[in-house]
């Protein structure tokens, strides 16, 4: 489900972070939060891919609900904004916190 890039500013190779832009999906590096480029929100993956690879972080309900409090994660959106929410949890979730927790 890796969605790479590399950033022009800090060289970090990582999954990106993606934010509105107007009309537009703009993603962000991971490390550093500057700009990378325009993101296509066709490719951008579905929640059930996003949900799948958080159940492969911590098979456990309790700490993703945990996590879901923490991030700010808001219930019941549809469409590009629940995408967009399912992948910033899988961002959280992969953090150096969780993956050994």
């Amino acid at each position: 489900m890796m969605i790479p890039y590399e950033c022009h500013v800090c060289g970090v190779v990582d999954e990106a972070k993606f934010v509105y832009a107007g009309p537009h999906i703009k993603q962000l590096c991971n490390a550093c939060g500057k700009y990378v480029k325009f993101f296509n929100k066709a490719l951008i993956p579905d929640v059930k891919e996003i949900k799948l690879s958080i159940w492969g972080i911590k098979k456990d309900v309790e700490t993703i609900e945990q996590a879901k409090k923490e991030c700010g994660f808001v219930d019941g959106l549809t469409g590009l904004d629940e995408k967009i929410q399912y992948w910033r949890l899988y961002l959280y979730m992969r953090s150096a916190d969780y993956e050994n927790a």
